[in-house]
């Protein structure tokens, strides 16, 4: 007797294994949209910290030591805070940023003397040979946090830049 037809279960088999080979063309495009949305996110967060950091250009170690006092490190923790913060300069803060994105401003006192040696001894005869003398600077760090895609981690974005007198 000849057979004239595949059988059920041969059908069967022939689909399983062709699901099987698209499989990784189906998650080739799941994760290519997923990689689109975390790119979209960490440029958005790059030009969010890109605005303060350029912002940030304009002002001067003195400005900062007036509202941050005696603190060596001065933490901003929300817009709010940095608004506050800026107006106490006498400048506008940058606008703020949109949900899901969160800003954070560090400004940290930085010495700039050199401290190599046992207690800094020579690092202070280096500066005193060469006429070195430190320059009251900030070092000033902004973080932007986003969301990554199908977790509930951050991923964020940090520029650093100075300012000094």
């Amino acid at each position: 007797m000849q057979r004239q037809a595949f059988s059920m279960l041969e059908i069967l088999i022939a689909l399983i294994i062709a699901a099987v080979a698209f499989l990784p063309i189906y998650n080739l495009f799941r994760f290519g949209s997923q990689g689109a949305v975390n790119n979209i996110y960490e440029v958005t967060a790059s030009n969010y910290a890109a605005d303060l950091i350029n912002f940030t250009r304009d002002i001067k170690a003195h400005q900062i030591k007036t509202v941050a006092g005696n603190s060596n490190k001065v933490t901003l923790t929300s817009d709010e805070q940095i608004a506050t913060f800026f107006s106490r300069i006498g400048m506008t803060a940058p606008p703020p940023v949109k949900e899901p994105f969160s800003r954070r401003l560090e400004l940290e006192k930085f010495s700039g003397r050199d401290v190599t040696g046992p207690a800094g001894i020579i690092g202070w005869l280096s500066d005193l040979i060469n006429r070195r003398r430190s320059v009251p600077n900030y070092l000033i760090c902004v973080k932007v946090e986003f969301p990554k895609m199908n977790t509930t981690e951050k991923d964020d974005v940090t520029l650093f830049s100075m300012a000094m007198d």
